[in-house]
């Protein structure tokens, strides 16, 4: 079972590139190039977030995509919601297609308890956080390399 399918992984890793690069506008070949995502794919992921205000689209000849956002403001729940729809841990909290044995259920409480904890968990890291997660590992590998 996937938490975080495919195409959010590469909108994650699509958006952090822009979080880490805030002052330039990166194509999505540049983007697709630098991240391992096929690009015909990308661009379709960033649309989505060009209509969610996330990401700006920039038209012509030096066109791409920026950050429409501080990356501080962005969330990691936002961006898997953007991708797979609100976080559900059982079908029984997804409203009238639901189960309809959830009024009645007695474990319908440890899902929704598993469900708070990981959208709270999702809510408290940003892109921020990934970008500095990103950039420590690269000094930690460039460390680890001159030994």
């Amino acid at each position: 079972m996937e938490v975080i399918r495919r195409n959010t992984e590469y909108a994650i890793r699509a958006l952090v590139h822009l979080a880490a690069n805030r002052e330039a506008v990166a194509s999505a070949w540049e983007i697709a190039g630098s991240q391992d995502v096929p690009v015909e794919f990308l661009q379709k992921i960033l649309q989505k977030f060009v209509k969610r205000g996330i990401v700006d689209s920039h038209r012509g000849a030096q066109g791409g995509f920026s950050l429409a956002k501080e990356p501080g403001e962005v969330t990691l729940l936002e961006v898997v919601e953007t991708m797979q729809g609100k976080l559900a841990m059982n079908r029984c909290f997804l409203g009238r297609d639901g189960c309809p044995r959830a009024p009645n259920c007695p474990l319908k409480q440890n899902w929704q308890g598993m469900e708070e904890q990981i959208t709270s968990h999702m809510a408290g890291i940003t892109l921020q956080d990934l970008v500095d997660q990103v950039r420590e590992s690269s000094r930690f590998e460039v460390r680890g390399g001159r030994q």
